[in-house]
């Protein structure tokens, strides 16, 4: 039987695009440098996990030549931060861009005919917004900002020539911000969501101070994956790349709100001058327009208390209660 393959299983959107195929009854491979960190997760017991780098040209063809691939998913990727992107951009060019291209090249030769590239909200960067304030693929222009977002439009763009040259079916996601289960410290994202570090805080017990309310489209981890999967078996979605966002708007501050339901004794406050939650954007971003996914896979609403209920279950289950913090 044919298989899906997923680089970059092993972490945040990777494992999701993971539970979200498996559900489907795909047999799906994954491939990263170190196995999923949740042994317990139902899907991975039933993902065949092999280990390799995505630098690795010859690794990535033998992995094409074992395994009968139809599809990839393409989720490997260093999203770094400053300190990172000034320490080592070499590495997160060779990594994002370059190793892009050696899958795309390892797929052709291996007769693996279609390609979902996981892009970023990133490869926009300053671009204009559409009437309704937010990013269009056809009326925003890329200007990206951030080595991860250059990385990632760059990428976009050398996929699409090489697709072209060759035939392949290339579909390209650009993804917005994203929060919930599979979010863990995996080395190769710099700043963790910001769900994440407050959602750590309600549950050791600690106050929390955000920077500002911030808000964004912001995608639960579970839609994200369902909704790629979507892209990934739907009819060609035509040329360009596709905008994923969460659709509706909420904030951190709203977020906060819905964990006190859960946790009547989280305290949390909005402070510019001394924020304890890390956010990697000084200003707010633009929404995506979710038009064009909306007709490739139908929109979901998810109350923020829905998703904190199932966020906490998945921590309850898979990430151990740490010792307080500090207030």
């Amino acid at each position: 039987m044919s298989a899906v393959l997923v680089t970059g299983c092993s972490g945040f959107i990777g494992a999701a695009v993971c539970e979200a195929l498996v559900a489907r009854g795909r047999t799906v491979i994954g491939f990263d440098r170190r196995p999923p960190a949740f042994s317990g997760a139902e899907w991975l017991q039933r993902l065949v996990f092999v280990p390799g780098d995505i630098t690795d040209g010859a690794a990535l063809r033998r992995l094409f030549e074992d395994h009968p691939i139809a599809h990839v998913v393409h989720a490997a990727a260093i999203t770094p931060d400053v300190a990172l992107e000034r320490a080592a951009p070499e590495i997160i060019m060779e990594v994002n861009i370059a190793g892009a291209c050696r899958l795309m090249a390892a797929a052709r030769d291996c007769g693996a005919g279609r390609l979902l590239f996981l892009s970023s909200i990133s490869a926009y960067g300053a671009a204009q917004t559409n009437a309704f304030g937010r990013y269009d693929e056809a009326e925003s222009v890329p200007r990206p900002e951030t080595l991860y977002g250059v990385s990632k439009y760059a990428a976009e763009q050398a996929l699409t020539r090489l697709a072209a040259l060759d035939g392949m079916d290339l579909r390209v996601i650009r993804l917005g911000p994203v929060f919930g289960p599979w979010e863990h410290e995996s080395g190769v994202r710099a700043v963790l969501s910001p769900h994440h570090q407050i959602t750590k805080a309600a549950r050791q017990g600690a106050s929390c101070v955000l920077p500002r309310a911030v808000p964004a489209d912001w995608l639960y981890s579970r839609e994200a994956g369902r909704r790629i999967a979507d892209v990934l078996e739907a009819p060609p979605p035509g040329a360009g790349p596709v905008n994923l966002g969460g659709g509706s708007v909420t904030t951190l501050a709203e977020w906060c709100a819905a964990l006190e339901a859960h946790h009547p004794g989280f305290r949390w406050r909005l402070d510019a001058a001394a924020p304890t939650i890390r956010y990697g954007y000084a200003t707010d971003r633009p929404a995506l327009d979710n038009t064009r996914i909306d007709a490739l896979s139908p929109a979901r609403a998810l109350p923020l208390d829905e998703a904190a209920r199932d966020y906490l279950a998945w921590l309850d289950r898979f990430v151990p209660r740490n010792p307080p913090l500090e207030p």
